[in-house]
């Protein structure tokens, strides 16, 4: 396995897992009537700092265990086709996720209509929208990416 398949896995790994403690992050403040715009913002700036450190960490421990070979390998045309496979289905995920925020901001100008989180302000409810689908788009791009590598294309 290469190291660029390995840096699809722990990409994918890493993804799932900011996703996961995102979704629960954001339960638990919606559950415990703590959703406000600072605490959301709390749960932003914790996301972010999650997702360097860890993509930061494990390569850096990947790279370690992995032998000089696979590190001073470039990648070929199998792997620029398999990114590419991934980013058009991540693109095009994301493309139908920004339409749909779009139509429901045009909705929300509509008299009485509301977003879904009253406590958060709209703009923070456009923000988590399009945070859910950044992290649906590229959970969408590795998971494309590793079916690919796997099938052999």
């Amino acid at each position: 396995m290469s190291f660029i398949h390995k840096s699809v896995w722990i990409q994918f790994l890493i993804t799932l897992f900011i996703g996961y403690q995102y979704v629960d992050s954001f339960t638990y403040l919606y559950s415990s009537n703590q959703l406000n715009n600072e605490g959301y913002t709390e749960l932003l700036m914790f996301t972010a700092f999650q997702l360097i450190v860890l993509n930061i960490a494990v390569h850096t421990i990947v790279a370690i265990f992995s032998n000089k070979n696979e590190l001073e390998q470039q990648s070929d045309e199998r792997d620029d086709f398999i990114s590419l496979k991934g980013s058009t289905m991540a693109y095009n995920l994301l493309s139908v996720w920004v339409v749909i925020i779009v139509v429901q901001l045009w909705m929300s100008s509509i008299p009485n209509a509301r977003f879904y989180f009253d406590t958060l302000s709209a703009e923070f409810n456009v923000l988590n929208f399009l945070l859910v689908g950044f992290l649906l788009a590229e959970f969408t791009r590795f998971a494309t990416q590793l079916y690919h590598y796997h099938k052999g294309a």
